[in-house]
This record gives C-alpha cells, structure tokens and sequence, in this order.
C-alpha cells in the first residue's frame, strides 16, 4: 500500500541499561546520552515521530521502557512508537499506560505465532508495528532476532506475508548491514519489501544525508527512521525537512509547540 498522506521523519533512539546507545550493524555500541534529552531535542527540531528501542529488553526478559516514556512525555508531544522486550499482551499494556501510541514487536512475535494477533485483536492493528531487522546472508535477506543477534529461520519476503497475516498495522525494516555506518541506504532491500508489503513502511539504516532520506521516500516508504546522523549532528530535523521540500517531497507540518 502506498499512502497518500506525506511521509514521516522519524527520530530512532535506541536504550541500553537507560542510557541513548549506537553502533555498527547492532554490534559495538556506545553510550551517546540521556534518551530523555535526546527527545526533548528532536521535538523541538521537527521530528513526527519517535521510535525508542530498549536493546536488550528480549536478551533479559524486562521491560524497562515505561518509565522513560512517561518522563519524555512530561514536555515533549510526540507520537511514540516504543519496543523491546514485548513479548505478551501485558508487556504491550505498559507501553501504551505509559503513554506510547504504537508498539514495535520483533523477538516476541518470532517466539510466539499468536502474539501479533492477539495484540492486534486487542489494541488494534494500527497501534501494532513488526519490527523486521535483515542482513543479507547466503545470498538472501534473512530476519535477525535479539538485535540482530540470532538468525531466525526466516526469509524477508517469508517473514513479510506473516506478519502482515497475523495483523501488524505497520513494518519497521532495519539493514543490519547499512545499520551505523552513514554510507547510504540499501535501494534493493527497500524495494524487495515494498514490493511485499501492503501496510505502511518505514525504513532505517545507512542514513548519512538528505539525499538517502529522499530517495526512501522516492521508492514509496511512508517514513525513514533516522538514528546516527541525528545523534551526532550530522543532520537537523528541521532543515532536511526544508531539503526535502525544495526537492518537492512534501513534509509534515510541525506537532503545536515544535519550532517552525
């Protein structure tokens, strides 16, 4: 499905022990500051969303995201998008107490053949996202558990059609190997999904400029997640926001009290 509406500049801020992490391909990473401060940040600059990503919530079986949500909502107004470690109705039900509009499952929904469905029966689909991460092994697009991890025994194209099935609202793609490094984004993977993909769908990895969030939006994702290139300025929300319209890629209009 290809939306009408414009797409969405999406911050990825990804937590480790409370911390705001990055690294290479989901490996390496290092603390870069408060997750907290980070969001408080990316409203003012413009951002439409917030995808958070607790890295090791599945490895550990806690959910730890809740708190964190609540205090970046006590001055920042922004849709949350808020994952890791969801593996239960009951898991979900905090994220959304919390205030987060839309949970990410990857792991979980691995683990469990009804727990896509189930959430999606209860909160309903549009609030429900399968987070995809890929890395392109023995010749094919492979899913990755545990942040990127394990292999799973699943094909991109495979893993697509169940969880759309199952009723996720929305796809979260992930190149693990584009993931950190700021060399572009991976076109074949984009358009391999988007080829399979009927819900929304947002891509991250490899991000280093205007021009790589343009041409995800050009191959008709409906969002591009962006996390290195925000963390450590290589780019401002606001002004890709200005870059993307002079390249007639219409853009969200700031949430109220975001700067114009």
């Amino acid at each position: 499905m290809i939306s009408q509406t414009p797409p969405r500049l999406i911050a990825k801020i990804e937590i480790k022990n409370g911390y705001v992490v990055k690294g290479l391909m989901m490996e390496g990473v290092q603390r870069v500051g408060d997750p907290v401060d980070f969001a408080r940040r990316y409203y003012n600059e413009g951002a439409d969303e917030l995808i958070l990503l607790d890295t090791v919530a599945s490895l550990y079986e806690r959910v730890e995201l809740p708190f964190i949500i609540s205090s970046i909502l006590e001055d920042t107004f922004l849709p949350i998008c808020a994952g890791g470690g969801i593996c239960s109705v009951d898991d979900a039900e905090l994220m959304f107490r919390a205030g987060a509009d839309k949970v990410c499952v990857n792991t979980g929904a691995i683990k469990d053949p009804n727990l896509l469905k189930n959430l999606s029966v209860r909160f309903g689909s549009q609030s429900i996202v399968a987070q995809i991460d890929v890395k392109f092994y023995r010749h094919q697009y492979m899913v990755f558990v545990n942040s990127g991890r394990d292999l799973s025994s699943y094909t991109m194209v495979d893993w697509l059609s169940v969880v759309q099935d199952q009723g996720a609202g929305e796809v979260l793609l992930t190149s693990i190997d584009k993931d950190g490094m700021s060399r572009g984004i991976d076109p074949v993977l984009v358009e391999l999904a988007r080829s399979h993909c009927k819900v929304p769908l947002i891509y991250g990895g490899g991000v280093k400029s205007s021009s790589d969030i343009a041409d995800t939006f050009n191959l008709n994702c409906d969002g591009c997640a962006v996390a290195s290139a925000f963390h450590f300025d290589d780019l401002n929300i606001s002004g890709v926001k200005n870059d993307l319209c002079i390249k007639n890629i219409e853009m969200r209009r700031a949430w109220q009290g975001q700067e114009d």
